[in-house]
């Protein structure tokens, strides 16, 4: 995978718009390459980074020769005809789904980090309401619409989207699963591109986690901080970097836990993750195992980070006579306690 961008890396050259709205018989195709404003080369631009650095966006390969494959040496030079027969081929899709939301298709041309890339996006619908002003004579009348067509958000996140390398033919997906024939498929990676994928690092870093938690299990016990302990080692190998590699993580595990070592290697080694490459570092994954979150029997939660787990200043476990757990947070600041009004 490559390293994670930002906007400052990211050069748009051509883009265009088609409406695939289940609503109409047929996709409505643009023949003009769309003009960007700064305001609008702004939003794409936003979301072209967030699908591209996206902890679900995975790396694929093509397995076959298909339309896009065939087609992407020369897609600068038939840059429309290109887009409005990918347009037609969403659209075919979303036709015999009857699952996959309406939306807006957007085909690019553009650089990312110096390298160049065939990239679409699709903006699925969002329902809310706008105002809808009517002046008769002198009267003015305002009301409530509600309208169908709204793109997403600047800061929202988009569910579907693929960025083609077009000199070394890498491909990454952003995807989500929708019924086709009555099975539920990815059909950006089989239908429309025809590449074989590999786990999201998001996901590869999620396996890891989940075989790790259990064969700790296995070897130490259920232990109260079994999670805890897993979540700060591959929080410890993750924070304060761009890349990383998965095998850096079986590493730190044997060491910090010898008995489970072996076993846990045995299953790494059939996990389907890549372990000699190097990933991006997912920021908001790194954030989401750095808290744990633990539960008492009457609702109360409580998020606590993991680098305390093992400092008996910040906190400690108490097993009651009754064979219960109390925990005692200590070092409480007062000061910061909200004034009730």
């Amino acid at each position: 995978m490559p390293e994670l961008i930002s906007a400052d890396s990211v050069t748009i050259e051509k883009v265009i718009i088609h409406f695939l709205d289940l609503s109409m018989p047929e996709p409505v195709l643009s023949n003009f390459q769309t003009a960007l404003d700064d305001d609008s080369e702004d939003y794409l631009k936003a979301h072209i980074v967030k699908a591209f650095n996206s902890d679900d966006t995975k790396k694929c390969a093509f397995e076959r020769d298909g339309f896009v494959s065939s087609n992407l040496a020369d897609v600068r030079h038939v840059f429309v005809e290109f887009s409005q027969e990918l347009g037609r081929r969403f659209f075919g899709v979303m036709q015999d789904s009857g699952g996959v939301p309406s939306g807006d298709l957007i085909v690019l041309t553009l650089s990312i980090a110096g390298e160049d890339y065939l990239a679409a996006m699709k903006f699925n619908y969002k329902t809310s309401f706008i105002h809808d002003f009517r002046a008769v004579a002198d009267t003015h009348s305002i009301n409530f619409v509600k309208h169908q067509g709204i793109l997403p958000g600047k800061t929202a996140k988009i569910d579907e989207a693929f960025f083609v390398n077009i000199d070394t033919r890498d491909v990454y997906v952003l995807e989500k699963k929708y019924e086709i024939g009555g099975v539920k498929d990815y059909y950006i990676s089989s239908v429309i591109l025809g590449v074989t994928d590999n786990l999201s690092v998001k996901k590869q870093l999620e396996t890891v986690r989940k075989v790790a938690e259990r064969v700790y299990e296995e070897h130490y016990g259920p232990t109260v901080n079994m999670k805890p302990k897993v979540a700060g080692l591959m929080c410890r190998e993750l924070s304060n970097q761009t890349m990383f590699k998965m095998d850096n993580i079986f590493e730190n595990f044997s060491e910090e836990f010898p008995e489970a070592a072996p076993d846990f290697r045995a299953i790494a080694d059939r996990l389907p993750v890549e372990t000699d490459a190097s990933l991006p570092v997912p920021p908001s994954l790194v954030k989401r195992i750095s808290r744990q979150t633990i539960k008492s029997r009457n609702g109360i939660e409580i998020k606590i980070p993991v680098k305390v787990y093992d400092n008996p200043r910040a906190m400690e476990y108490v097993r009651e006579p009754d064979g219960t757990l109390s925990l005692v947070i200590r070092d409480i600041d007062e000061g910061r306690e909200e004034s009730q009004t």
